[in-house]
Formats: structure tokens, sequence, C-alpha cells
């Protein structure tokens, strides 16, 4: 036996293989922390509710109808409309504010300025409308075996029905040329 045999094996194979095998070992352990971190990264950890519906949105400013999402998260409500596979809008709606995917972030009042040509009594009427509850603090609410009906009726400021039935609401405006319909599909 020489000075470079282990039992009949080379020393210097036998150590290179140890190292080799625990360095591969050491790098697939690496690689998997490191994809776990960056999959967690990317993951919505406050998402609480995801619904896929068909939305139509139709004001003076915009105009849309395709399917979409309406996402409940712990801090904001997310709708997401779609047209061949791309988000052509995104609203977060948060408890103070509007942001979308095509305007800056402002206040719910001016949103509803903008977005229905109109500043409505209460400053959660989209919210409430895509969660399918009363608007204007559920006054001449008329529930049904469904859901509810809302019609009222302001002068000339709101001339409005809003209807939810199953999920599937309907909100229209006539004063303003408002539609907002939100089915389940």
């Amino acid at each position: 036996m020489g000075p470079f045999d282990l039992n009949g094996r080379n020393y210097n194979n036998f150590v290179l293989k140890k190292y080799l095998k625990e360095a591969k070992m050491i790098r697939y352990g690496i690689s998997l922390l490191v994809f776990i971190f960056l999959m967690s990264g990317c993951a919505t950890k406050d998402i609480r509710e995801q619904k896929s519906k068909f939305i139509v949105i139709k004001t003076p400013e915009i105009k849309f109808a395709d399917m979409g999402f309406v996402s409940t998260f712990d801090n904001r409500l997310n709708i997401q409309i779609y047209s061949s596979g791309e988000a052509v809008l995104s609203l977060d709606i948060y408890k103070d504010k509007i942001c979308t995917s095509t305007f800056e972030c402002m206040d719910k009042k001016k949103f509803n300025a903008n977005f229905f040509n109109t500043t409505y009594y209460s400053n959660d009427t989209l919210e409430n409308i895509f969660l399918a509850k009363p608007i204007f603090n559920g006054g001449s609410v008329k529930k049904t075996d469904r859901g509810f009906t809302q019609k009222i009726f302001l002068y000339e400021r709101y001339d409005i029905s809003y209807t939810v039935s199953n999920d599937d609401i309907i909100f229209i405006d006539k004063t303003n040329n408002v539609l907002i319909k939100v089915q389940n599909r």
C-alpha cells in the first residue's frame, strides 16, 4: 500500500468525490431556498376572496365590457377587467382613495366626480356596488328572495336603479348615464 492508497482506493479521488457530493448538496439546498424565497415574495398573502365575473362599466368617460376579477384583500378591493387576456382596467379601492391603472390615485369624492360625473352621497358607492351591499346608507332597500333592490330618485340629481340578485349586480344611474353590471359566469 502506497501513501495515497486507502483500503485499495486512491485517497485523492476519495476526498474529491466526497467534496463534490457535499458541494452538490449545498448548491441544491441554496437553490431550493432561493426559489422558495422568490416565490413567497411574489405571493399575495392578504387576499381573502377572488371571484371571476363578467363586468360591464359604461360611463361618459369609460366603457368596458369583459371578463374580470373582483378580489377582496385585507386593506382594499381590487377590480380587474381583461380583454384578450390582458388587463385593460384595474381599480384598487382603499378606505380613503381609489387607484386605477389609467389614472393616478385620488380621493373617493374626486374619483366619483370623474368616474360617475357626480359626487354621490356616499364615497363608498363604487365599493358597495362591487361588494353587492346596499348604497346610500341602505335608503329605500326592498328585500327580495334572492337579494334586494333600491330605487333612488332625488329630483334632477339622481335617478338610480340598483339590483342585487344571487350576486348578480345591476346599477343604473339614468341622470348621469352610468351602467355597472357584474355577473357570475
